[in-house]
């Protein structure tokens, strides 16, 4: 079974308004024209390397939420026994907690379970997922502790998670930790242990055993977003930047790369193709459904039509 990612397009006002990470703080001027083709080339990179992608249209409300481009962040698909949930984020900055409704809207229309997080949590972004029912539960910058033991409540009966602190300017696990799958199976997990307070590599590469080989990276990898690198079926799509030494890894334990260089999105707003999705592991997109392979075509034209530059960043 392939990969299924959740995503949700730029608008056509699309800007940097909370500032929160270490890239986006200047809040630079932006053009979602160019955002959005960005946007449609990580698509068709997905696309290539044989994902599949569900699409969720941005509202138009004011003030824009620009942060729903930032899919990873909507939440996390659990499944449990023949049950499935979709747990919302509750989010850490103002500008994004009106997303929460705007998701519950769209899960309830795809006819796909919905709960709330009680605590400040901010989804996927801080969950990483491996075999034989292992998790990796981050926290300390943007989703607070208390938020760990609901996530837990979701996970499949017999699951063991450790539990990780934070420290900036890894706002999230998906800043410092990757477990990145080749085509024979095998998993990798990209980890900087000095975003971590109170954990070690050695710590986690015992806690996973053999379901992980644990590769140590350099914090210049690290700010340059290498562990938002996407995964797809043995392609990982990566932003610009990456070390040599890094990229020679992964060719050698079988991996394909494609770099994608995108200014707007992933100079601006800060990150890298992963945090611009939401996998739905083992969840089937239907024909029906409004899939990228579907709306491709619509989408393109709609790019055609945004403006290059917005008159004025809402607060």
């Amino acid at each position: 079974m392939g990969q299924t990612f959740l995503m949700s397009y730029p608008g056509a006002t699309w800007q940097i308004r909370g500032g929160e990470n270490f890239r986006s703080k200047s809040r630079e001027s932006t053009n979602p024209k160019a955002a959005m083709k960005e946007w449609l080339t990580l698509c068709d990179a997905i696309s290539r390397a044989g994902g599949r992608i569900l699409i969720a249209p941005p509202p138009e409300v004011t003030p824009p939420l620009t942060g729903m481009v930032y899919t990873a962040n909507a939440g996390a698909l659990f499944k449990n026994g023949d049950s499935w949930v979709f747990l919302v984020s509750k989010m850490a900055v103002p500008h994004r907690q009106g997303e929460r409704e705007r998701w519950k809207a769209f899960l309830a229309e795809a006819g796909v379970p919905a709960g709330e997080a009680p605590h400040t949590w901010e989804g996927q972004a801080d969950v990483t997922t491996f075999g034989g029912s292992r998790y990796l539960l981050t926290w300390g910058v943007r989703s607070v502790k208390e938020s760990l033991e609901p996530v837990r409540q979701h996970l499949p009966m017999g699951a063991r998670s450790l539990d990780l602190k934070l420290r900036d300017p890894f706002f999230h696990g998906d800043t410092c930790l990757n477990p990145l799958t080749n085509r024979v199976g095998d998993t990798t997990l990209l980890a900087f242990g000095g975003a971590f307070v109170d954990r070690t590599i050695p710590e986690i590469r015992n806690f996973l055993g053999t379901y992980a080989e644990v590769l140590s990276i350099d914090e210049d990898d690290a700010l340059a977003y290498g562990c938002n690198a996407l995964g797809v079926n043995g392609t990982v799509i990566h932003p610009a930047g990456l070390s040599t030494a890094l990229r020679g890894q992964l060719v050698r334990r079988g991996f394909t790369l494609e770099e994608l260089d995108l200014p707007e999105l992933f100079g601006k707003g800060g990150g890298g193709p992963r945090c611009l999705v939401n996998e739905l592991r083992g969840f089937v997109v239907n024909d029906e459904a409004p899939s990228y392979a579907n709306l491709r075509d619509k989408l393109h034209a709609l790019a055609d039509r945004y403006p290059e530059s917005v008159a004025e960043k809402s607060a």
